[in-house]
């Protein structure tokens, strides 16, 4: 089906875009914040640093919180790491709209991950508790837009959510990759530049780290070291076989240990996105026109997923670095054959409901909390009922 005009057109993409925003920052200001576990190392050492000492011996990785000092100089709230949790949160939809629009240059993919990222309550209203989930993604997204455009900056970011979560080292197949090719040596000389930076800042956090308490932290559990977080080949196969379940399922079963089954143990997005990633990335002639990249988001994913199998668990919200890579991958099927987009759209609803069910009262969530898919849903049935036409010509022709 032709790609309709106005879709294309980046005033409405904005428009649209922009709504979603502000349903979103709505929605997020209604909500409750309950700070719990991990939140009370990163605000201790927000805290620390904004006093002018640099304490990496507080348990956690901080590079995301180094960021949130200017806005705890301004507020001196307990709550400053929720905070800019919050409106990195809100900000997501925005980012993913730039990161995809920008790697298949079109708005309509730009669409379709924003409105996928915009239908992932995980992602942004986790932040609600303290977790670093929301500032990461932001941090992470924020990196491939630089790549995209070029800049010598790339790398801050990059280093700044390497030391939040180590698993974005995954972007460095698609930093090389998207980067703009304006000839061999001045592609090679600014690319190296940003990797440089990002991978150098990152090592400069861990020499301080190791010089100030000997060893190199593995976020919040005091327990485990970067020696002995490693596991065995039963524990290997394991996690292997549980990220197959993860990924094509919407509610899994915690078989390693079915006591730690909860409502929040799902993939967080929908199966039907993984099996048309992977659909993509099979066939990758037909539905990228760059052949690298496909490599690239097929070895992001392998890499951000990869690393989590080699550790206790897989814990899903680590797994949604490698994870966002197969979404990237399934956007081209997604505009090729649009009549997966309502099953898409439908399969992502599931985890508001098991979102709902777990945090609704700790967050006071209420009714409102829905008005992000619903926005969503109605905007999409605003679309059919106005191209009604081609919607129609689509299904007559697959059948």
């Amino acid at each position: 089906m032709k790609v309709p005009a106005h879709i294309n057109g980046s005033l409405l993409s904005w428009v649209y875009v922009t709504a979603i925003i502000v349903v979103t920052g709505i929605v997020m200001a209604l909500a409750t914040p309950m700070p719990q576990d991990d939140h009370f190392y990163y605000q201790q050492f927000i805290e620390t640093l904004a006093a002018g000492k640099l304490d990496l011996s507080i348990p956690g990785f901080h590079g995301m919180n180094i960021l949130s000092v200017p806005w705890y100089w301004v507020t001196h709230s307990p709550l400053t790491q929720i905070h800019v949790q919050m409106v990195a949160g809100v900000l997501l939809p925005m980012l993913a709209f730039l990161v995809a629009r920008g790697i298949f240059r079109s708005n309509m993919e730009g669409i379709l991950f924003a409105s996928i990222i915009a239908l992932m309550p995980f992602l942004f209203f986790s932040a609600l508790r303290g977790w670093m989930v929301a500032f990461y993604n932001f941090l992470f997204f924020l990196t491939i837009i630089g790549a995209l455009r070029g800049v010598w900056w790339t790398g801050i970011p990059w280093a700044f959510s390497l030391t939040s979560l180590p698993f974005s080292i995954a972007l460095l197949p698609l930093i090389i990759v998207v980067w703009p090719k304006q000839g061999n040596r001045r592609w090679w000389r600014g690319c190296s530049v940003a990797c440089g930076l990002g991978v150098g800042l990152a090592a400069l956090y861990v020499l301080v780290q190791i010089l100030q308490t000997g060893d190199i932290s593995v976020g919040v559990h005091k327990e485990m070291t970067a020696l002995n977080i490693w596991q065995g080949p039963k524990r290997i196969f394991l996690n292997i076989a549980h990220t197959v379940q993860i990924l094509f399922s919407v509610h899994n079963y915690y078989f390693i240990d079915p006591a730690r089954t909860g409502h929040g143990n799902m993939l967080q997005t929908s199966p039907v996105l993984m099996v048309l990633s992977f659909f993509a990335l099979f066939a990758s002639r037909e539905y990228f026109h760059d052949k690298l990249l496909p490599l690239a988001l097929a070895l992001g994913a392998l890499i951000g997923i990869g690393l989590n199998v080699f550790l206790d668990h897989m814990d899903h919200f680590y797994m949604e670095t490698g994870v966002f890579f197969l979404i990237l991958a399934a956007l081209p099927v997604l505009r090729q054959y649009p009549l997966w987009i309502p099953v898409v759209l439908a399969t992502l609803h599931f985890q508001w409901f098991y979102f709902f069910l777990q945090h609704g009262e700790v967050f006071r969530l209420e009714w409102w909390f829905f008005a992000i898919p619903a926005f969503v849903d109605v905007c999409f049935v605003l679309y059919v009922v106005v191209r009604w036409r081609e919607v129609w010509r689509e299904v007559r022709w697959m059948r």
